[in-house]
C-alpha cells in the first residue's frame, strides 16, 4: 500500500496546473471546480494502482481529468438530446392544441415585442437566431463571455415569451 503523503507531495504541486487544464475542457468555472474534485477523489483512490516507472504523475493526472471531461460532456450531451426532444414534443402539443391564436397574430406580436428592445439586444437576438452563431462567436463580438451571452439571451426569450403572452391576450 503505498503512502497517503506521497500521493499528497505529488498532488499539491500539480493541482494549480490541473486545475487551469480542466478549466480549458469545460464551459464555466463552477464545472472545472467540481471535475477537479472528482479527479482529485479518483486519483487518490487509484493512487495505488499508479506506477512511475510507465507515466509521469502530472501526466497521469491529466489524462484522469480528460477522461473525466469526455464523460462529463457525452453526459451533457444526452441531456441536452432529451431536452430537446421534450420541448419539440411540448411546442408541437403547444400548437396542436392553440389552433384559436393564428401564426400571424403571435409573428405580429413577437415583431412588436423586438422593437421594443434596445439595438444590442436586437444584435444579439439577430446573432443567434437569423446568422445562426454560436455563443462563444457572439462572445467575440461583444466583448463578454459566452456564459454570460447564453445567461442574456435566456432573459431576452423569456423576456419576449412574456410580452407575447400579453399582447395576444389583449
Amino acid at each position: 500500500m503505498k503512502d497517503n503523503t506521497e500521493f499528497i507531495r505529488q498532488f499539491a504541486p500539480a493541482q494549480h496546473h490541473l486545475h487551469m487544464y480542466i478549466r480549458s475542457l469545460v464551459p464555466n468555472f463552477s464545472d472545472a471546480d467540481d471535475l477537479l474534485q472528482e479527479v482529485a477523489a479518483t486519483a487518490w483512490t487509484k493512487f495505488e494502482s499508479f506506477d512511475p516507472q510507465k507515466a509521469e504523475f502530472k501526466s497521469w493526472l491529466f489524462g484522469i481529468a480528460r477522461n473525466k471531461a469526455l464523460h462529463s460532456k457525452r453526459r451533457f450531451l444526452r441531456t441536452q438530446n432529451l431536452l430537446n426532444e421534450v420541448q419539440m414534443i411540448n411546442a408541437e402539443q403547444f400548437f396542436l392544441n392553440d389552433s384559436s391564436i393564428n401564426s400571424d397574430e403571435r409573428q405580429d406580436a413577437l415583431s412588436e415585442c423586438i422593437n421594443n428592445l434596445s439595438d444590442e439586444q436586437k444584435k444579439l437576438l439577430l446573432g443567434r437566431y437569423r446568422d445562426k452563431k454560436k455563443s462563444y462567436e457572439l462572445a467575440d463580438l461583444f466583448k463578454r463571455s459566452a456564459e454570460q451571452v447564453r445567461i442574456q439571451l435566456f432573459r431576452l426569450r423569456k423576456v419576449l415569451k412574456v410580452c407575447v403572452v400579453e399582447k395576444i391576450s389583449i
